[in-house]
């Protein structure tokens, strides 16, 4: 009986989130926080207003609600102080990794070369612990 009956488990952690986020982005100082019900983003980014530069500090608080094949999508629940779309777009628009949309993120999870070296299965089930989002991909 294969070990991997029920899945091939994989684990995303904070650390590897936050090195996608900050992947080609300058002025940006971003921490990321796994908890069993949401991932948080805080930090302070870079705005340009005019002719000025302001770091603005920022918290967004993003909720899992959807799986489809190798991608998940978060609900973003909560953005302080301001909910401002640029903000969520040059945060969390990394293609292939992931999309911003809507106030929907997709985390396209084929784009990490933890699965990229799985070439078959789809996401089977996930769940956010305290540190990371650990997933099962089915056979």
């Amino acid at each position: 009986m294969s070990p991997f009956k029920s899945g091939i488990p994989i684990t995303v952690t904070e650390a590897m989130v936050e090195r996608i986020i900050k992947m080609k982005s300058s002025g940006q100082d971003i921490k990321v926080e796994i908890t069993p019900k949401h991932i948080v983003l805080s930090g302070t980014m870079e705005v340009k207003k005019m002719m000025f530069k302001k770091n603005v500090a920022f918290r967004i608080t993003l909720k899992p609600v959807h799986v489809e094949k190798r991608t998940i999508s978060f609900e973003l629940v909560e953005m302080e102080p301001i909910d401002r779309d640029f903000i969520n777009q040059r945060i969390f628009n990394r293609p292939p990794f992931f999309e911003f949309e809507k106030r929907t993120i997709k985390m396209n999870v084929n784009a990490w070369n933890i699965v990229k070296k799985i070439p078959v299965g789809t996401i089977k089930s996930y769940e956010l612990v305290e540190g990371a989002l650990k997933m099962k991909l089915s056979l």
